[in-house]
């Protein structure tokens, strides 16, 4: 009997469970075949080449922007590409259904119904991501409510002003409007959120070249000759990093001008090694200037470390202008007045022994040595003069003797060390005032090339980064 009855209690539970799987799979099927039904409604008599309240009010989109990256920000081409999910909100009473939920819906539906014809306006190239699918959402409110979202990337425009480069910020804007509808049949606006439309995502502050400081929107009507157009802007602050730029531009030239003020401890004497240095010093900062310009836009103004460079190349140049300036004092300045010296000594010294020949043939005394002493004079170098010791020769030989003497004289006076006696002024004796000492060019110069360049450092980097 116990056993009857459990036998009967299983056969009902069998059969109970057999009945509401029955149920629930005939109220899936009627949910599916109401959807359908639901769809085929929709759609019919739907015509999408009519935008929502046509003849009526504007149809307004409520646009929001989720930014997932912002890469390759091109200084050369001035653009930036810009990958985000575009969010586009509108109402379309022709959509109303009594569904009690929100029907999302494959981008199949898509094809059948009305969308905003959005572009952007100051794109370059645009497009929808599609693997593995067509990326791109469509759902519908029980208020005739659209939301569509797609992904989309963007490589738009960026007009950048470069005179502060690498210290720059930059503002690139990404303008979005509709292509075919004017402000009396579609206006655009953002959602109404904190971020006032456009999400950016977080990662996006480990940028490799710059820092974004904020995006920013606005809206407002632009004006073409076919009337007005509603357009929604967004705009993304950057801040350039310049650590790149310190350590592979910035750096180098200033150690290569530091080291080309080696010159200025070389002798004046070791001119390939003084001019060797200077050139590839030169050739250098030139090479880094060429290199960075290679990289950058043909703009026509200066850029800020454009003006680094020029100031280190102008700093390196002087120092081969300095050691050109020595050699003209050794070789020229110095030399000629060398040998006015020598013509004046020659000259005192002939009026000398003219005027001691006279006075010994009128008392036949003889020139004391102390008056000649007085002078400073070697006169025994013009004794050995022939114009002067050699009175009975012809008077046809006389100049031609006295010249080759003269010459004698001052070939001599030339092989004679010209020295310049050091003082902590670093002035030359007073009998040779006009004449420069080249080691004395070359110590001012240690002195005054490293003030310069540091005064020029300081003024650069208040000018460019503090102030």
């Amino acid at each position: 009997m116990a056993v009857l009855k459990s036998s009967w209690k299983r056969f009902i539970s069998c059969l109970v469970a057999g009945l509401c799987l029955s149920v629930a799979h005939s109220n899936a099927r009627r949910t599916a075949d109401d959807m359908t039904a639901l769809l085929n409604k929709l759609i019919k008599g739907y015509d999408k080449r009519l935008r929502p309240n046509f003849g009526g009010e504007p149809v307004v989109i409520t646009v929001g922007l989720w930014v997932l990256s912002i890469d390759s920000i091109n200084v050369v081409d001035m653009d930036y590409k810009l990958d985000f999910f575009l969010r586009q909100l509108w109402t379309d009473p022709r959509l109303r259904h009594d569904w009690n939920e929100t029907l999302a819906l494959g981008n199949t539906m898509m094809d059948k119904l009305w969308v905003p014809d959005t572009y952007f306006e100051n794109s370059k190239s645009s497009k929808f991501h599609k693997v593995t699918m067509v990326n791109k959402l469509l759902s519908i409110s029980p208020d005739g409510g659209v939301h569509y979202n797609a992904r989309v990337t963007v490589r738009a425009s960026c007009p950048m002003d470069l005179r502060l480069f690498p210290f720059d910020q930059q503002h690139c804007n990404l303008n979005i409007e509709s292509y075919g509808y004017n402000a009396n049949n579609m206006q655009y606006r953002w959602e109404n959120r904190t971020d006032k439309g456009v999400a950016v995502n977080k990662k996006l502050d480990d940028m490799p070249q710059y820092n974004l400081t904020g995006a920013s929107t606005k809206s407002y009507f632009t004006v073409y000759y076919s009337g007005n157009w509603s357009r929604l802007g967004a705009s993304f602050g950057f801040v350039r990093r310049s650590g790149y730029f310190l350590i592979h531009i910035y750096a180098p030239c200033a150690l290569i001008v530091i080291l080309s003020w080696i010159s200025f401890c070389i002798p004046p004497d070791a001119t390939a090694a003084r001019i060797a240095l200077g050139i590839t010093s030169v050739l250098t900062i030139t090479t880094i200037l060429n290199m960075l310009n290679t990289a950058m836009p043909k703009v026509s103004y200066v850029k800020a470390i454009d003006w680094y460079l020029i100031g280190s190349f102008l700093f390196v140049f002087g120092v081969l202008v300095e050691y050109t300036f020595v050699l003209w004092i050794v070789n020229v300045h110095n030399k000629r007045l060398r040998r006015l010296m020598i013509e004046q000594e020659i000259q005192e010294a002939e009026e000398e022994k003219q005027h001691s020949s006279r006075k010994h043939g009128m008392n036949g005394s003889v020139t004391s040595k102390n008056t000649r002493e007085s002078h400073g004079y070697d006169y025994e170098l013009f004794e050995s003069y022939s114009a002067f010791s050699d009175k009975a020769k012809k008077p046809s030989s006389h100049l031609c003797d006295r010249s080759k003497a003269k010459r004698h004289a001052s070939s001599k006076m030339e092989q004679r060390p010209l020295t310049y006696p050091r003082t902590p002024h670093c002035r030359a004796r007073t009998v040779c005032l006009d004449l420069i000492d080249p080691d004395c060019i070359d110590d001012y110069a240690r002195l005054f090339f490293p003030i310069m360049f540091i005064l020029f450092n300081v003024t650069y980097w208040l000018k460019f980064v503090v102030l």
